[in-house]
């Protein structure tokens, strides 16, 4: 491994992306073994961090939650949207932001990069999947593409490793590079709302606010910015809110379906000419297996058998493992009681720490079977078919589809 600058500060490099766009996967093949977990300060909310090398400078890679939007409706979406604006307070505003999407569905993709772009950072974009696309008959011109977002594009196959190097060139390159220009999606009227908000908001005490959130405000009504920013003021915050959205509303421009409207129509300009696809679509094996998987007969039936599978699975493999546990734990007693005095000091170590201890360590096998299966579900990108499969059941008593996971 080549030696690491010393002098230069490590760049810090978030990575994010959809849901099952292959960004686990990229920043593993970046980042190798060397990562370390924990969660934000304040949240539950697991964030990994990888200190690897590009060339000769060192780079913190930070793996940030999966997320189609960064309109922030909980505290926990807004821990991505606080690392790349810099307020993450144990992280840096990210020195380069590298956006995953998916080849094969870059349109829907992009919506996220377009909000990504409002936050005018060094930004790389990687079309990962780029193998899965061609089988599609998927054509991307990425110089063109590049040239009309005013970022580098690179593609990858992060899951045979391909393109790493030409990444990891773009993003020290990136970095030395000047922040991108922020699309123009929004018309002049936003805007000035915008700045109208802000000089609001020194008045309530909330000066300098970064003008995406600024953004965000406007947009994401209800949202968990709104009652983040009142601080105990929020007659005064909503008032304001309220009366700008009745003026972009008046001018043709209502919230929040501007957004949806405004965005995609950018992605649609941006891709113009530059993807092209084959007049009949072909019909690939992941697709008839996703026919399967998503079909809300068979496909539930499919769930319901293999969560059958899994968890009898773990009890049947789990058992002599949880049996040698609980062997291994009598026998650590009975020598530690033959060498201890009967009394209360024996007490506490046989049937306190060793007792203890032991009760724990007993449902390890269980614990470790369970989240083995969840990873190879995660990776072969069952989970999200699942979270599709179950999400009619789960709405009816007011949870989504992804709720299913910590049910597990």
């Amino acid at each position: 491994m080549p030696a690491v600058a010393q002098s230069a500060a490590p760049l810090t490099v978030a990575l994010i992306g959809n849901p099952n766009t292959g960004k686990s996967t990229l920043f593993n093949a970046l980042s190798g073994s060397r990562t370390l977990t924990g969660n934000f300060p304040g949240v539950t909310v697991e964030k990994k961090i990888s200190r690897t090398t590009c060339g000769d400078r060192a780079v913190d890679l930070v793996d940030l939650p999966g997320t189609y939007s960064l309109a922030p409706r909980t505290l926990d979406e807004m821990v991505a949207v606080n690392v790349l604006l810099g307020r993450q307070t144990d992280l840096g505003q990210p020195d380069v932001v590298v956006c995953i999407v998916d080849t094969a569905n870059i349109e829907r993709n992009l919506y996220l990069v377009s909000q990504v772009l409002d936050l005018a950072l060094p930004t790389v974009l990687v079309l990962n999947m780029s193998d899965v696309a061609a089988t599609r008959g998927l054509q991307i011109d990425t110089a063109a593409l590049s040239r009309r977002l005013g970022i580098p594009v690179v593609k990858t196959e992060a899951h045979r490793k391909r393109g790493l190097d030409e990444l990891r060139a773009t993003i020290l390159a990136a970095a030395e590079n000047a922040p991108v220009e922020r699309p123009r999606i929004f018309p002049p009227i936003f805007a000035a709302e915008c700045e109208r908000l802000s000089e609001r908001l020194t008045a309530l005490g909330r000066p300098d606010t970064p003008y995406y959130l600024l953004e965000r405000l406007l947009l994401d009504v209800g949202g968990y910015l709104e009652g983040h920013f009142a601080n105990g003021q929020t007659g005064e915050l909503t008032g304001s809110l309220v009366a700008a959205r009745r003026r972009l509303g008046e001018q043709g421009l209502k919230v929040p379906a501007a957004e949806a409207r405004l965005r995609y129509a950018w992605v649609q300009q941006m891709l113009e000419g530059i993807v092209s696809r084959p007049a009949a679509r072909p019909v690939t094996l992941g697709d008839k297996i996703d026919s399967i998987l998503t079909h809300r007969i068979a496909g539930l039936l499919f769930f319901l058998i293999l969560m059958l599978v899994i968890f009898q699975s773990i009890y049947t493999v789990a058992k002599p493992l949880m049996d040698l546990c609980k062997a291994g734990q009598d026998w650590v007693g009975n020598q530690v009681a033959g060498w201890l005095p009967v009394g209360m000091l024996q007490s506490l170590v046989v049937d306190g720490v060793i007792g203890g201890v032991g009760a724990v360590l007993v449902f390890l096998p269980q614990i470790v079977i369970l989240f083995l299966f969840m990873a190879v579900l995660e990776d072969c990108g069952y989970m999200a078919r699942a979270a599709f499969i179950v999400d009619r059941l789960m709405t009816k008593v007011g949870l989504s589809g992804k709720s299913f996971v910590p049910l597990m």
